[in-house]
């Protein structure tokens, strides 16, 4: 179930993450051609596109976070006995989780008072807090993804080879 669970919600990120590339890049290059021809551009389309980003960067660093894709420094992991570097691996990843909380925390503290601050969007018009709420969402993510990665290196017995090979 959990399993399930994992594919749906990988594929519901990896969908939405596509989606809006797409679309943004579509919306972004039928504006250049109704400005540069007809002179006449979509008002809304530059922040549409801007919020749209907002939300892949905090979306698609929970598919990072999910298969691994984030920046790691090893070089002090592969000095270490496989034993050790399985304790640095669940330090460090117990760490992460650490931080998403506090930046899940906060983040959700600045949404809410910029929703109760009655905040627009400049162009649209639309609540401001719903481009913020990609902060918190994204944490959320990122905290489930950083559990199912500490979970598959808690049960792993150590063994030699590279960091990632902890993971596999």
């Amino acid at each position: 179930m959990l399993d399930l669970a994992d594919r749906l919600l990988s594929r519901a990120e990896e969908v939405f993450v596509g989606a809006a590339i797409a679309f943004s890049a579509a919306l972004l290059f039928a504006n250049v051609i109704l400005r540069y021809w007809f002179l006449a551009p979509i008002s809304w389309a530059e922040e549409l596109s801007l919020y749209l980003v907002v939300w892949m960067v905090f979306v698609g660093a929970s598919i990072a976070t999910r298969t691994r894709g984030h920046i790691a420094i090893d070089l002090l992991a592969l000095a270490l006995s496989p034993a050790s570097r399985r304790r640095l691996s669940v330090g460090v990843g117990l760490l992460v989780l650490i931080f998403l909380v506090l930046f899940a925390y906060y983040s959700a503290g600045h949404t809410l008072r910029i929703r109760d601050s009655g905040q627009l969007t400049p162009v649209m018009l639309a609540p401001m807090w719903l481009a913020y709420l990609a902060m918190p969402a994204g944490a959320a993510l990122m905290f489930l993804r950083a559990c199912q990665v500490l979970w598959r290196i808690w049960r792993t017995p150590a063994r030699g080879g590279p960091v990632m090979d902890l993971l596999d």
